[in-house]
């Protein structure tokens, strides 16, 4: 997986762990999503779309999408028609988060959150539906603090 990310490392940039969300965790949030519309007016429109085109699309944007950590920055890596980057240096991160939600429970994942208020208009990054979210999290901080003892 961690060609994924070669295009944009720098020289002397190492890529520590790369994962990928879990499947059946993102799958589980777009049904949970698809089942709103029942409620809706425009239902049949709404429905051809939900259940024939819209998978498509995910499935794409599932397939493109992979989150990691090197020795100087988080990286998200995610797309539907292209692949987009976005990455966050160590020491921009001013706050971490850990979100375990109701569907997240039975397949023990989470989404991590990465705060910088300096960086992309101080709009947090997420490292959404990664299996053991807590353990992930800690090994992220305390490689951002082997940085700071450094």
């Amino acid at each position: 997986m961690e060609e994924k990310f070669v295009d944009i490392l720098e020289k002397d940039e190492q890529i520590i762990k790369v994962m990928k969300p879990n499947k059946k965790r993102f799958w589980k949030g777009i049904l949970l999503w698809a089942a709103i519309p029942v409620f809706w007016p425009h239902l049949i429109l709404f429905m051809v779309f939900t259940f024939f085109t819209l998978p498509f699309f995910l499935a794409k944007g599932y397939n493109n999408t992979y989150y990691a950590y090197t020795n100087k920055r988080l990286i998200v890596r995610s797309g539907i028609f292209g692949v987009d980057y976005r990455s966050l240096e160590y020491k921009d991160i001013t706050s971490t988060s850990v979100n375990v939600g109701f569907l997240d429970k039975k397949t023990k994942t989470g989404t991590l959150g990465f705060v910088s208020p300096s960086v992309h208009g101080g709009r947090p990054m997420y490292f959404s539906h990664v299996e053991n979210p807590y353990e992930t999290m800690r090994e992220i901080k305390e490689y951002m603090e082997s940085l700071k003892a450094e």
